[in-house]
């Protein structure tokens, strides 16, 4: 299971138990802080997930995690952190030939190539199975499938002229965008949602951000699973604490938390608080669609979806080892 913990709390340990205690309301207006309980066995827990900068966690509680390698994504308005413990793999050596490797131009654009051809393939995918659910609701998108094949087929003609990291950056921007264009059209009009803009506090945009944040936490994990540097930039820029490489792989992977967001919208009335993030009920939402995308499995793919970010990394690696061709993974709903 994937937790969130948001707002006031404390997350302690007990055992191999992960306790949390959230303040109870106080009906009687004693002025008296009392705390609810609820413990999670670690077996039952995947990822611990923190909303907001008001949850108190003990360092027995981190210990814990960390041996039994749950990762901790701390999800803020403006950056997200993650607490990870290192796995028992040849670290220095993998991450020697990366940085060896990330000084030829000629292969950060094949990598990167990889990665944003499945974000692109995979948001198309997407966006052409939206419409053809909206069509058996008797709903007229015939008019975004013809413009999915006239994306296709215009982007790919560029694609293959790219050959340095900054052509790909505006491909990238450009088609992303275009999809976007689309994907709106089946946000419910309610939102008033009219494009991904990171900045913005409206609710689909903070949903895709929290969204986005699982996904840059399985891949920060799973690639240093694989004895890889997160912090290595191929496509976006290194900056000092910026995990470049995870922003990089998960481009891959995108497209799985924009199917989540989009189905729980329409599912669900998502809502944000006064600092503008998801109110409890939309957090539980949108996580149970991110996670139940996660564990979607296809003819097409060896695993899961969160088995394939695991496979991908490693895939990655002995790319980066050995030479061997690196696939990307994209996104199909059916």
């Amino acid at each position: 299971m994937i937790l969130i913990v948001k707002g006031v709390a404390k997350v302690s340990k007990r055992g191999s138990t992960l306790v949390i205690h959230v303040p109870k309301k106080d009906k009687v207006n004693t002025g008296k802080i009392t705390w609810e309980k609820q413990s999670i066995p670690l077996l039952d827990l995947e990822l611990l997930i923190v909303v907001g900068s008001r949850v108190r966690i003990s360092s027995g509680a981190v210990l814990m995690l960390s041996e039994a390698n749950i990762p901790i994504l701390i999800h803020g308005r403006r950056s997200n952190s993650f607490l990870i413990n290192p796995f028992h793999v040849r670290i220095a050596e993998a991450r020697r030939k990366l940085y060896g490797m990330s000084e030829n131009p000629s292969w950060r654009a094949l990598i990167g190539s990889a990665f944003i051809e499945g974000k692109i393939t995979g948001l198309a995918n997407l966006v052409r199975y939206l419409a053809y659910k909206d069509i058996e609701k008797g709903r007229n998108t015939k008019w975004i499938l013809r413009e999915v094949v006239d994306i296709e087929s215009q982007r790919k003609e560029e694609l293959n002229c790219i050959r340095d990291i900054t052509r790909l950056r505006l491909y990238e921007a450009k088609w992303s965008k275009k999809l976007w264009e689309l994907i709106v059209t089946f946000i419910p009009s309610e939102y008033r949602f009219t494009g991904r803009d990171p900045k913005s506090k409206d609710p689909i945009n903070s949903a895709v951000s929290y969204a986005y944040a699982i996904i840059y936490g399985l891949c920060t994990h799973a690639l240093i699973a694989s004895g890889l540097d997160p912090y290595v930039g191929l496509v976006h820029t290194e900056r000092a604490g910026r995990t470049s490489l995870t922003y990089d792989f998960s481009e891959m992977f995108k497209p799985v938390a924009v199917h989540a967001v989009t189905v729980a919208s329409r599912l669900a009335k998502l809502t944000i608080d006064k600092n503008g993030y998801l109110t409890k009920g939309s957090l539980e939402s949108v996580t149970r669609h991110v996670y139940r995308a996660l564990r979607r499995k296809h003819r097409n793919w060896r695993y899961t979806v969160r088995g394939e970010i695991y496979a991908k990394a490693w895939e990655l690696r002995q790319n980066i080892e050995k030479g061997i061709t690196f696939k990307p993974f994209i996104y199909t709903v059916k």
